[in-house]
């Protein structure tokens, strides 16, 4: 209701400031021919010219709305055409009216019944234009919503397709180590334990902080730490302003355990592995840096997981925002790289 009235305050404004203008326009050619301004009398003259228009103006938008003009439609224009006729011939009927008593004119012009006929149809064409904007703005709007909601429900979709892989992945590691080091099974059941609570008391969103997601990956470096003791050492450089950034849930647990699964799993000795975060003005920046044995030129590196983190990340940001790029690190390892906006939580 509010921004109703606005509207019409504002289109009555504008027929004000018309007057303003036709009356200072007529002011000034009396005063150009050397003669008084009569100010009040050139104001009068255009108040009761366009004022006419600003009270026809509701009535023609509502009858252009009604009547909106459309390829299946054309009978209308015949409607409007006969409408804009009588409109025309009572504005003018009606100007006449209002200036008896300060002496305007009192005779009756085709031609000024033909330019009030065209300023019906100005007023019809700007009706129309104000709806089609509206439409497409709404339409904007939905489409954008649409989006937005798909967007939802894809990363929905995929975060519920990772939480089962990492979980089977957990279980298959504890049922290798049951038999053969039932405490270390044990320790891992534990582990696994406290990161499913964890994970529960995020609520199942598809989005977290990346602290929250730095803590659920210290549970789950914890359940590896059971399982390769030693060998797995993980170092952390996070930037304390990253930590409110907001990332897809289980970011990083994928990309570490492919670091693991090539790295350390791939051979006897230890592994080392490297977790940096920064940002630069609106953009976040994750490196995982692992000495493992690297890529072979064949190997196939995207499975499920690391599939489902791009198609998240795509999901989330965009496609044009996002940037994940894995490759071998000089002197043996890989590097992966994340680079997406820098969005935090209010």
């Amino acid at each position: 209701m509010r921004r109703r009235l606005a509207f019409w305050l504002a289109v009555l404004a504008a027929w004000t400031v018309l007057i303003v203008v036709f009356a200072v326009g007529s002011s000034l050619t009396y005063a150009l021919t050397n003669q008084p301004p009569r100010w009040r009398y050139t104001l009068t003259m255009a108040a009761t010219e366009w004022y006419v228009w600003a009270a026809f103006t509701p009535l023609v938008a509502w009858l252009s709305q009604r009547l909106r003009i459309t390829r299946r439609q054309r009978w209308r224009v015949i409607i409007l055409a006969v409408s804009g006729l009588v409109a025309a011939f009572f504005k003018v009927t009606l100007t006449r009216i209002l200036r008896g008593p300060i002496g305007g004119n009192d005779y009756f012009q085709i031609t000024n019944l033909l330019a009030h006929y065209l300023i019906f149809w100005a007023l019809v064409g700007a009706s129309h234009a104000w709806s089609y904007y509206r439409r497409s703005q709404q339409r904007e709007v939905r489409t954008a919503q649409l989006e937005a909601q798909l967007a939802q429900t894809r990363l929905q979709m995929l975060s519920m397709q990772l939480q089962p892989h990492f979980l089977f992945n957990t279980l298959n590691t504890i049922a290798e180590l049951v038999h053969h080091e039932p405490e270390t099974a044990e320790r891992m059941i534990g582990g696994l334990s406290h990161l499913l609570r964890e994970t529960l008391q995020v609520g199942g969103l598809d989005s977290v902080t990346l602290g929250q997601e730095l803590q659920l990956l210290n549970h789950y470096v914890e359940i590896q730490r059971a399982r390769f003791g030693d060998r797995l050492r993980v170092q952390m450089a996070i930037e304390d302003a990253t930590r409110r950034a907001m990332v897809p849930s289980l970011l990083l647990q994928p990309l570490v355990e492919n670091s693991i699964k090539h790295g350390i799993g791939a051979r006897a000795g230890s592994g080392h592995i490297t977790i940096t975060t920064g940002h630069h003005q609106d953009r976040l920046h994750i490196h995982i840096v692992d000495d493992g044995r690297g890529l072979g030129d064949a190997e196939v590196v995207e499975g499920v997981g690391l599939s489902n983190l791009r198609a998240r990340l795509v999901a989330m940001f965009g496609p044009d925002r996002v940037t994940l790029t894995i490759e071998n690190r000089e002197g043996g390892g890989t590097v992966v790289l994340i680079a997406a906006p820098f969005q935090v939580t209010e």
